[in-house]
């Protein structure tokens, strides 16, 4: 298995993104900002015209970002791959507030969703199913090192 694990082991009994992708297969990693000493994800924020970058918390469950936009509660952000634009929305709609989700693609399949509405704290954590992970594990076992 390679080291490049996209969650990361328990880290104060905690999960945490260690290698977020957009839908293109950009890093949404920054070593610009850190939560609790790990880089944050970052993400274009956009709304009502104004961008900027927001910079989200990489452990699951935490609900901390840094953003220069001014954010109130109930604002709905739009966010986007700050690399090349993709939309981060997914087809899933937060079940507490009516709005389509976001997601963070995860290398081996999985995803982390959230909802963009700020003070929302409804969240997912999608893994692929364990056999498949198994079979990718075992291809990448048994490929010829050169």
């Amino acid at each position: 298995m390679t080291g490049d694990m996209s969650i990361t082991k328990k880290v104060a009994a905690s999960l945490r993104v260690g290698n977020g992708k957009c839908p293109s297969g950009h890093s949404l990693m920054t070593d610009d900002h850190h939560f609790s000493g790990e880089r944050a994800v970052v993400a274009q924020a956009s709304i009502a015209g104004r961008k900027a970058l927001i910079y989200i918390n990489p452990f699951y469950g935490r609900h901390e970002y840094k953003c220069e936009l001014a954010l109130k509660e109930g604002d709905v952000v739009d966010l986007t791959c700050p690399t090349c634009g993709a939309s981060l929305s997914i087809d899933i709609v937060c079940k507490l507030c009516n709005v389509p989700m976001f997601a963070v693609h995860l290398p081996d399949g999985g995803q982390v969703e959230a909802c963009p509405t700020i003070g929302c704290q409804n969240h997912a954590l999608k893994i692929v199913d364990l056999d498949a992970q198994l079979a990718r594990m075992y291809v990448d076992e048994t490929k010829v090192q050169m």
